[in-house]
């Protein structure tokens, strides 16, 4: 495929995962807000928070139809212009604004592992997201989404050599002008004619920025992670707690685990492909759109485990969808109905 058709499908694809990631987001945080079990605590206001998020995140994605683009030593998220209801300033803007969804979504996934430990540790720190410190909490998505937006605005702007370097090529691919469409990326160096190269250091720095960010959201995933199984293993082999706790907490942290693997997987493996070519100098073109797909289906994918792993949303939503027989209320089915959430 040329670059007009990887450019309709991509538009095709993020149309129908925005949609989708809409409609079941909106679900889940019905069955969070009316199906979650008593002893959820603050856990239900973080999975709302990640669900709004999503949801924002497929609307941003409809709005500006980003695409990513690698041409030698640079890779850009380009925006058309063309039926647009906002201007190329505003374009810009939001195209940052897109650049920090993706930042967020890492800090969202730490956040949620973190509380999990507190959880299952039963810390004192757990106490911070029943009262106002839980805007605290809540803040550190923003401050990673705040530092990718700052880094795409500023760090990754369209600049005269950048501009110069990716016009033609672009124009051959997807017969755009240069006025068609802004952009936001960085370009890393140029090769002189005399075979030397130029290094732009405010691009080194911006992606040196990114991946600290990215480097400190894995590991604090990793390292919380590994805390709250090897915690939860513990509680199984004890009798301190509850069966029905021990449960949801399995339920949960399987949950958590595959929510965060799909980020992983459909967003920053394949940003890291496209990152490490870029240095190698490999020309991925139109095929960088690939990027831009596995992006978009992030949010309409992502609450998906939380629906069919935790018990309580998992049995709502099938007898949502008649696929269990229905029983007549009665006094002790409402009892035991209760008795579970």
């Amino acid at each position: 495929m040329n670059g007009i058709e990887w450019s309709a499908l991509l538009k095709r694809i993020q149309e129908i995962t925005a949609f989708f990631s809409i409609t079941v987001n909106f679900l889940l945080i019905y069955l969070i807000v009316t199906k979650s079990p008593k002893n959820l605590g603050a856990y239900k206001y973080l999975m709302v928070y990640i669900s709004v998020f999503e949801i924002v995140y497929g609307i941003l994605d409809v709005i500006l139809a980003p695409q990513h683009y690698s041409h030698g030593p640079t890779f850009l998220v380009i925006v058309g212009t063309q039926d647009k209801m906002f201007g190329p300033e505003t374009l810009t803007i939001l195209n940052a604004c897109w650049w920090g969804f993706f930042g967020a979504s890492m800090a969202i996934f730490d956040v949620h592992f973190v509380y999990r430990w507190l959880v299952v540790s039963e810390h004192h720190l757990l106490e911070s997201f029943n009262d106002w410190r839980v805007v605290l909490w809540f803040s550190i998505p923003l401050w990673y989404g705040l530092t990718w937006v700052c880094t795409g605005y500023f760090l990754s702007a369209a600049n005269e050599s950048t501009s110069r370097f990716i016009k033609d090529n672009i124009k051959q691919k997807f017969g755009w002008d240069f006025n068609d469409y802004i952009y936001l990326g960085p370009y890393l160096y140029e090769v002189l004619e005399d075979g030397s190269y130029d290094f732009h250091w405010m691009a080194f720095l911006g992606q040196g920025i990114i991946t600290a960010t990215i480097i400190s959201s894995v590991v604090i995933v990793l390292v919380f992670g590994y805390r709250c199984y090897d915690r939860i293993s513990h509680l199984v082999a004890t009798s301190s707690s509850s069966a029905r706790f021990q449960k949801l907490q399995r339920q949960l942290f399987y949950a958590l685990v595959i929510q965060t693997f799909i980020p992983f997987v459909l967003m920053h493996i394949p940003g890291a492909i496209m990152v490490a070519f870029v240095f190698m100098n490999i020309d991925l073109g139109v095929y960088s759109a690939v990027l831009s797909m596995t992006i978009a289906i992030y949010p309409a994918v992502d609450p998906l485990p939380t629906l069919f792993i935790v018990e309580s949303y998992r049995k709502a939503l099938l007898r949502f969808l008649r696929c269990q027989k229905k029983t007549k209320p009665n006094v002790s089915s409402v009892a035991t109905i209760s008795s579970r959430f």
